[in-house]
Order: C-alpha cells, then sequence, then structure tokens
C-alpha cells in the first residue's frame, strides 16, 4: 500500500493551483455532507439488500480422475450436491458530486452435500470510494474475503498428483484472507489524460503446511504458500478519435512469495527465494471508436530484478522475458448483443510450491438479450499456467459454458452449465489431469 500512498503524493506535489481548490473543495464536502450539486431533498444514503440461494451439482469435487487405490486419499470423479446461500447488504452515501461511498458485505454460506471435507463460510466486505469534479475522476476499491473452511490442504496419492494450475477450486474452500485493491485517478487536460494508478494484492493462507517426512507414501499432502503483489504507476492518453485514447503507461512493482517447503532442502521450511521487483512498459488503446465496438487494451514487456536467493536456484532463467497483458474487446452487432473476447497474461508466485508462473488467459463469451426478462450467455475459456525452470508445469484448462436467465420484477433466476477438461503437456504428468462439469440453478431476490 505504501507504493499506493506514493503515486498520491508524487501526484500532489506537482499539481497546479487548480487541483489544489479541487482539493479543498473535496475536503470541505467530505466534512459539512454539503450536497451542492445534489438536487434539494434528494437523500445522500441508499440502502440495499439482496439474497442469492443456488443449488450445484459438482461431478468432480476432488478434481481427480485417477484412481488412488489407496484408503484416506481424495476419491476420484467424486460428485456431490452444493448449497451455496448469499445474503447480501450494500450502503451507498453520496453527499455530492466529489465523493461516493459504497460499503456491502456479502457471506458465503457453502455446503457440500457428499463431501463435508470441503464445506465453508466466506466473509466477503468491500469498499468503494470515488468521485468526480469537472476534469477529475477517481475510484479507490477494497475487497477482502476471510475464508472460514478446512484448514488441512488436500491428499492425493500416487499415481494421482496436484490438479492442473494448483486446484483453484480446492483452494478457494480453504482457510485463507485475500484482500484487493486498486486506485485510479483520471485528469483530462484537452485532448490527453493523466491517470495515476495502484494495486494491491495479499493472500494469506492459513492451512497447515506439512513436510515431505510428515507424510508417509504414497500420499501427496498439497500446502499453499503466502504471496502478494503491489504496484504503482503513471498513464498518458491522447485522443486520437471522439472517445477513443491511445495509451502509454508505466508500472513499478514487487511481488513476494512466503514460507513453505524449501526449494533448495525440501525436508526443510523456508521463505522463498522467488521474490521480485518488476518494471513494465505498457502501451495500447481504450474507449469507443465506433459505436459497436468498446475496446480496453493494455500490455508491454514485464522486466524483473530478482532476489540474490533466487540467482542461485539451479536451472532458474532469471533473464527470461515476460509479458503483461490485460486486454478486452467488445463487439455490439446489434442492440441485443453483445461479443467479448478478453486475454490477460502476467507472471506471479505459484501457491502449492515455492516457483515462478505465467497466468495466460485467453477468453470469448457471448450476451443476447431476448426481451426485458430472458437471456442468454455462451462462452469458451482456454486457461494456460506456465512454470519457470526448474520446475516443468504446463497446464491447459478448457471450459465452455452457457446460461440462462430470467428476470421478472426484483427475482432473477439462472440455469448455468460448464465443463473443464484439462490437457498437461508435459509427459508421465496424467495425475494433473481432469475433467469435471458444474450444472448450477441459481435464484436471487432484491428486495
Amino acid at each position: 500500500m505504501n507504493c499506493l500512498i506514493e503515486v498520491v503524493s508524487d501526484h500532489k506535489k506537482q499539481s497546479t493551483a487548480t487541483v489544489r481548490r479541487r482539493t479543498f473543495r473535496f475536503m470541505i464536502c467530505c466534512l459539512c455532507g454539503a450536497a451542492a450539486s445534489c438536487a434539494a431533498g434528494d437523500s445522500p444514503y441508499q440502502f440495499k439488500a439482496d439474497a442469492n440461494i443456488k443449488e450445484t451439482y459438482d461431478s468432480n469435487v476432488y478434481l481427480q480422475d485417477t484412481d488412488p487405490g489407496v484408503a484416506g486419499a481424495m476419491p476420484a470423479e467424486k460428485g456431490s450436491w452444493i448449497t451455496t446461500f448469499t445474503p447480501r447488504v450494500a450502503f451507498d452515501y453520496t453527499p455530492c458530486d466529489l465523493l461516493h461511498t459504497t460499503v456491502s458485505y456479502a457471506p458465503d454460506f457453502v455446503v457440500f452435500h457428499n463431501a463435508h471435507s470441503e464445506d465453508y463460510f466466506a466473509h466477503r466486505g468491500g469498499v468503494t470510494l470515488g468521485g468526480k469534479a469537472e476534469d477529475i475522476v477517481w475510484e479507490q476499491v477494497n475487497t477482502i474475503v476471510f475464508t472460514d473452511g478446512n484448514h488441512l490442504g488436500p491428499l492425493f496419492a500416487k499415481p494421482q498428483d496436484v490438479p492442473a494450475v494448483g486446484g483453484i477450486p480446492l483452494r478457494e474452500r480453504r482457510d485463507a484472507l485475500l484482500y484487493r485493491g486498486s486506485f485510479k485517478l483520471t485528469w483530462s487536460v484537452g485532448n490527453f489524460f493523466l491517470r495515476p494508478v495502484g494495486s494491491a494484492y495479499i493472500h494469506d493462507f492459513r492451512t497447515t503446511q506439512k513436510l515431505r517426512a510428515e507424510v508417509p507414501d504414497p500420499f501427496i499432502y498439497v500446502n499453499f504458500n503466502d504471496r502478494q503483489d503491489v504496484n504503482g504507476g503513471l498513464d498518458l492518453g491522447y485522443k486520437i478519435a471522439e472517445k477513443t485514447h491511445i495509451v502509454a503507461g508505466y508500472r513499478y512493482g514487487r511481488q513476494d512469495q512466503y514460507r513453505g517447503p524449501s526449494v533448495f532442502d525440501a525436508t526443510k521450511f523456508a521463505d522463498s527465494p522467488f521474490d521480485s521487483e518488476y518494471h513494465r512498459a505498457l502501451a495500447g488503446i481504450e474507449g469507443t471508436p465506433f459505436p459497436w465496438l468498446k475496446l480496453s487494451v493494455l500490455g508491454g514487456p514485464d522486466i524483473r530484478t530478482w532476489s540474490d536467493r533466487a540467482h542461485q536456484v539451479p536451472h532458474f532463467h532469471p533473464a527470461e522475458l515476460l509479458y503483461w497483458i490485460d486486454a478486452s474487446v467488445a463487439i455490439l452487432p446489434t442492440k441485443t448483443d453483445t461479443i467479448t473476447l478478453f486475454n490477460r497474461r502476467y507472471e506471479q508466485p505459484a501457491f502449492t510450491s515455492q516457483s515462478v508462473y505465467e497466468d495466460i488467459t485467453y477468453g470469448l463469451t457471448w450476451r443476447h438479450k431476448f426481451d426485458q426478462h430472458w437471456a442468454a450467455t455462451a462462452g469458451f475459456q482456454a486457461y494456460l499456467g506456465d512454470w519457470q525452470a526448474p520446475v516443468n508445469r504446463e497446464d491447459w484448462i478448457y471450459t465452455p459454458s452457457a446460461s440462462l436467465s430470467y428476470t421478472w420484477q426484483k427475482l432473477t433466476a439462472e440455469l448455468a452449465w460448464s465443463y473443464d477438461w484439462v490437457e498437461s503437456l508435459v509427459p508421465n504428468t496424467k495425475g494433473r489431469e481432469f475433467t469435471r462439469h458444474l450444472a448450477t440453478l441459481g435464484i436471487k431476490y432484491s428486495f
């Protein structure tokens, strides 16, 4: 979070008298709650609440197609019905255009009827601050998730293996604390804009870690390693057409991975050597050049400086060229159809071993609105986890999906389906591969 504070501080030092006057106006607004831009009599407060209940069938709860043949390990192709109940409350406070605040809380109560080791209770909270003043728009978003689940990692047995990309669904059900925060301020000056930005990701896994000697053969125990990523920077945009800008940007950040079985000596716990600082030089385009086309494309090289200990890891290549991409293209062929293509790519520390990998996603979705009540979606996603040496893993997860929803006044019902199938490109790693169906019926009521 220090990076975020520094970004704001630098901006204030360079700001003009005009910006200082707007800052003073913002402070007055916060202190007295004056709603000068609001119509007389309008309440600055708004309360929202809804409740959502879902019934899901998961055909492969433990993400295993391979039978362990040993009692005590996670069974293969274990199916279960899952009940999820999520009440949500949100409070909005908007005293004036300069300040808008939203606070929300939405706990998940989740029960696996045939696999109670996966039951969990997740507290999901959010705080969003934002506002605008003439040519300045700002937003600061915070989300936090505390998951009260199983404190033990999954237990597999050979020829099973840790599922592809570490088994993300298994991870999400276990004890953990997750924080994500972001900040951006867009200042428009003629055909240009300046946008200081920052973000933070902190993942504190609260599961028990075990060394190999504590786990008898042929069992495989999955450890989870804490990690974090904090960065900040600046974007410069130039208008090339109405509602369209080309963008150049820079980010400086740091990633850390923490304690786990050591990559140097697996019989001991140690801090991970895979800490790094990075510089990203970015370029892209954003906006709506045509009424039927929306663009948000930004990417560029990711240049790393690794810790001294990382250079001592055998076969690790610290000079490997990496890329960061966040791209989305939305096409609106008709008033009732939206087609979205997206690609995300970034390097991050792994969460089940002391290692690093590129997290890469390609996706396509189509949404069609039949009328004011009915809507349907279809999509396909290809998700790749590509590890850097010395770890030899390359996992693809392919996921087609579809849904149908119906809305009537304050009630929404949705029927959804998805299917995962995995391809491991490393020889003799069939234990990482699995297939999985998810079928869900959900009902949401907004009060």
